[in-house]
This record gives structure tokens, sequence and C-alpha cells, in this order.
């Protein structure tokens, strides 16, 4: 695990309450902010959109369309698409966060790490499936010996697959969470008053919840309607 470098910014005076939501069902924001795409539903899918990358989703929209025209059978041989559109967190630069830390209070949830579990929903594989867990943002402390009064630094990656167990395999839930608060403890409470915290952010197309239909494509978006993930079927 590790920490990357302390960088600095201007002065902030919103303060919000913070709450622990270890383990507590998601909201309909954290959920929404699964949307990464896991090495598997990658597998599962037959097409996947990189293209469509920080462009407006009826952009992408025309895109998949014409694949599908082109290729029915790819998305099932379905007569048309069925869209399913979600609100993603915002991208944040590190130099805006810099710039103005206020902007992390846009952002709900902006505290808390999802933490990608197996198809089991027991131990942590990560986005790629290695056990690596990220952070987004950068996190804001106060530091009076700052002359704007707080620094701000990045945090993570940290690696929470399990070496020593047998055979090796990601931490569990906990452990992993445990882990990362533990690192980053010194770092508590940022200058928003908040703590990090972690939510358990299972791989959505490996539930048996949710079958796979290749007629279905996810578009995930920020809040001017970019898509910020490559859209998917399945």
């Amino acid at each position: 695990m590790k920490i990357a470098a302390v960088l600095t910014a201007a002065a902030a005076t919103t303060t919000v309450a913070s709450g622990n939501l270890l383990r507590d069902p998601k909201t309909i924001v954290q959920k929404q902010n699964d949307g990464a795409l896991t090495e598997g539903q990658r597998r599962l899918a037959t097409q996947v959109f990189d293209s469509c990358l920080s462009l407006h989703m009826n952009k992408c929209k025309q895109i998949i369309d014409a694949a599908h025209a082109a290729n029915p059978a790819a998305f099932g041989n379905v007569a048309s698409i069925l869209y399913i559109t979600l609100k993603v967190r915002p991208v944040l630069l590190t130099a805006d966060i810099l710039a103005n830390p206020d902007l992390l209070l846009d952002v709900p949830d902006y505290q808390l790490i999802g933490l990608r579990t197996d198809s089991d929903n027991t131990h942590v594989v990560g986005i790629k499936g290695d056990g690596i867990v990220t952070y987004p943002y950068s996190w804001c402390v106060t530091d009076a010996a700052e002359a704007t009064g707080y620094r701000c630094q990045e945090i993570g990656p940290w690696d929470c697959y399990d070496e020593l167990a047998t055979p090796p395999t990601g931490q569990t839930f906990v452990q992993c969470c445990n882990d990362i608060k533990a690192e980053t403890g010194h770092l508590m409470p940022d200058m928003h008053g908040n703590y990090l915290d972690c939510y358990n952010s299972p791989p959505p197309l490996e539930n048996l919840e949710d079958p796979l239909d290749l007629g279905r494509v996810y578009l995930h978006i920020d809040a001017n309607n970019r898509v910020v993930h490559p859209p998917y079927n399945g």
C-alpha cells in the first residue's frame, strides 16, 4: 500500500457531517458509482464502445445504433437497443480540486471508496481482478502550516490481494477497508469533516438478479450527459 505526494491549494470553509456506511445497504448514488467495467464484463459483452468516451450520450447512441444495424446478431437480434442510462460521480481533475476543494461537496459520497468484490460477494478483486483498489479524488485536510490553510494529496492505490492465503485470494471486504482506513487514519477527518470509508461494489453483470441481455446497453454519463465509461451491452 502507498500514499502519494502532498499537494497544496486555496482555502475552503464548508463543513458537512460524516457518516459510516460500512456494509450498509447501498444508496442509489452508490449503485450509480459502480459503473467501471470489469474484465469479466468485457468477456460477457459482445460489444464495448471505447470510442464513446467523452462524447455526448446522443452521439454515442448514434455510434451504437450504427453498430447494431450493421451486426444485429451481436446484440441478440433485438429490433432496437434498450439503453440504460446512469449518472455517475463526476471526474474532478486534481488541479481543479487544488484550486477549489469545495468542488468535492458536489459529489455525493465522495468520501467513500467502492470495493469491487467477486461474484460470491466475499473477497475484494478490484476492477481489473488483481485486488488493486483506487480512489478517484484528491483528499484535502486542514493544515495551519500552509498559506492556504489546507493541503491536498492523492491517496492510494491499495493492494487488497492476500498472497499469504491458501490459495492466494483477495482480502475480505472488512479486511481491505480496515487496512485502507488504518493507513489513512492520520488524514482523518478531511477539511470538510468527513472520514474515508467503503461500500461494497459487486460485479453488476455477474449477478443472478441481473441476467445477461445483449440487447441492452449501459451508458454511464456525467452531469453534462457525456459518457465517462466505455458503454457495453449485456
